[in-house]
């Protein structure tokens, strides 16, 4: 799937914070069996990041009240506002769809469809 995205098979988007994220998953050995060195890691991103196929997209000037009052919303703690920003930024930006390991995550937005890829 990144392939196709990298080749502009697949339409594909990405937030900052979605790379922050990969990067931190990617060199964590206790979320991966194989953690990536440092150097890797950040070149893997920033491919990903200079990709011109790979749409890129931002959060838009209201999102962090969105999500604060979202959040207040559906009470959501600790770590779930990260996701809730993903898909404030998202639905901002007219995405439907997102693929996630973690379709749970985002169960309660109603406006996104989350799909894991790997099922």
């Amino acid at each position: 799937m990144i392939e196709d995205a990298i080749i502009g098979r697949l339409e594909a988007c990405l937030t900052a914070q979605v790379i922050y994220e990969f990067f931190a998953v990617i060199t964590n050995p206790k979320r991966v069996e194989s953690p990536m060195k440092l150097d890797e890691a950040v070149e893997v991103c920033i491919d990903f990041w200079e990709c011109c196929e790979i749409e890129k997209i931002n959060p838009a000037s209201n999102a962090v009240l969105d999500v604060l009052r979202l959040a207040k919303e559906a009470k959501l703690s600790k770590s779930k506002i990260f996701d809730c920003a993903i898909a404030i930024t998202a639905k901002d930006n007219k995405v439907e769809c997102i693929y996630t390991e973690n379709i749970d995550d985002f169960k309660n937005y109603d406006f996104l469809e989350a799909i894991n890829p790997f099922k």
